[in-house]
């Protein structure tokens, strides 16, 4: 029985060998370049197979090499869109600057005025020089007739006023029309007069002369000339601004004293050429004159007026 079994593993063995070398044979019999184009399949595709190490002249492939993937940016997050503005109703604009609106309201800069007070009745012409300065150039006159008595005689007086004042005006605010003036005036002012007799204790027309009664037939016609120095300094404050912004017409007045300085007296009698005792008296009645009208360097100047800008 055993016996029979192992005859019957050889016989086992026996048919196993004939198959695998059939298969062996079948498989050599396929052309060769099909078995190494396999073969170099095999090994592109899977180069560390035990076969490929011994296939001459095959190189694995090596991988492909791989980009670094770089890292992702933080996607930022959404702002939220604000939304759309309201429509603004139309407003009324805003007011301009109170200095923009003088300078659209601006005018010549050049005024005319008319004016009376103390230097008599006259005109003038204003001209801006800056906004807080300006200059002044006009003329007064007047000429009236009265009585004057100085020292013991009466004089039926010519007086004529005549002036040209030059003036600078300052305002320490220029919107406001304070001013401050000072300037120059050529002062032709003067005065002539007639002396006029009075009765002595005898009843005869006499002239009381220096402190000496004269008769009228001595004497003659008795005359006085007054005047003052050519220029005369003024100083003195006022209001208005004859070329302030935007402004036409205005009104102005001046309060100040113009500086004649002592004046010049002379004193004339026919009859001093010959009687020097009269001549004498002639002078002390002149110094005598003089002195009485020497209140007169201080003469007050008051005048108001109207103003035209162009």
């Amino acid at each position: 029985m055993a016996q029979n079994f192992g005859f019957s593993i050889k016989i086992f063995y026996g048919v196993v060998g004939i198959l695998t070398t059939l298969a062996i044979d079948a498989s050599l019999s396929q052309p060769l370049q099909a078995q190494d184009t396999d073969l170099e399949t095999l090994c592109r595709l899977f180069p560390l197979n035990s076969r490929c190490q011994q296939v001459p002249g095959t190189t694995p492939v090596p991988p492909a090499p791989t980009q670094p993937v770089p890292p992702t940016q933080p996607v930022p997050p959404t702002q939220p869109v604000p939304p759309a503005p309201r429509p603004v109703p139309p407003s009324e604009p805003a007011p301009l600057p109170p200095r923009t609106l003088r300078l659209l309201e601006e005018r010549s800069g050049i005024a005319v005025s008319g004016n009376v007070g103390t230097p008599g009745i006259g005109a003038q012409v204003t001209g801006r020089i800056f906004p807080n300065l300006n200059a002044r150039i006009g003329f007064s006159g007047l000429s009236f007739n009265r009585d004057f008595t100085e020292t013991d005689i009466t004089y039926d007086t010519d007086v004529d006023l005549r002036t040209i004042p030059a003036f600078v005006d300052y305002f320490p605010n220029e919107d406001s029309g304070f001013r401050i003036t000072g300037g120059l005036i050529y002062n032709g002012n003067q005065a002539s007069g007639v002396g006029q007799t009075s009765n002595n204790a005898q009843g005869v027309p006499s002239y009381r002369i220096g402190g000496t009664n004269f008769d009228v037939t001595q004497v003659g016609t008795l005359e006085a000339e007054v005047d003052f120095p050519d220029f005369a300094p003024y100083i003195g404050v006022g209001w208005g601004n004859p070329v302030a912004f935007g402004k036409r017409w205005g009104f102005f007045m001046d309060l100040g004293v113009m500086f004649q300085r002592s004046p010049n007296v002379s004193l004339t009698a026919p009859g001093a050429a010959s009687n020097p005792i009269l001549a004498s008296a002639l002078e002390r009645e002149r110094e005598n004159l003089e002195d009485e009208l020497n209140r007169f360097r201080f003469y007050p100047v008051l005048q108001v007026g109207v103003t035209y800008q162009f």
